[in-house]
């Protein structure tokens, strides 16, 4: 995993936890209504663990305009939303056209980048 680069005042670095922060919600605006993405996938982009990814969401205090409900568990479970539970974070993403059986999105609503990782995933059953 590679760390993710920033260009500042003319100097290449490493990127500092903001950095990092703007980089996820960049990401996760870009997930359209009606799809989503992992946190492990969005994590593998910019090269830090799914955990600082979820927890960067969980602080997220713009759902609205960072739509972290469209962020789900690699094994495709739905998991925690900070706004209310997972009920909440399944309803809107019922309410997006998302597909949930069993507490679990189908692939078939991944963005095309995570589902192709998942697809291909040598840890796959």
């Amino acid at each position: 995993m590679s760390p993710l680069l920033v260009y500042e005042k003319g100097v290449v670095k490493k990127a500092g936890l903001r950095d990092l922060r703007e980089a996820v919600d960049i990401l996760v605006s870009s997930i359209p209504p009606g799809r989503v993405a992992t946190y492990k996938c969005i994590s593998e982009m910019i090269g830090v663990s799914p955990r600082l990814v979820a927890w960067f969401l969980k602080t997220n205090d713009k759902p609205v305009v960072i739509p972290c409900h469209r962020v789900v568990y690699s094994d495709l479970r739905v998991g925690g939303y900070s706004r209310g539970g997972w009920r909440v974070k399944e309803r809107l993403l019922r309410l997006e056209g998302v597909e949930v059986r069993g507490g679990r999105v189908l692939e078939e609503y991944l963005v095309d980048e995570c589902r192709a990782k998942l697809l291909y995933s040598p840890n796959r059953s």
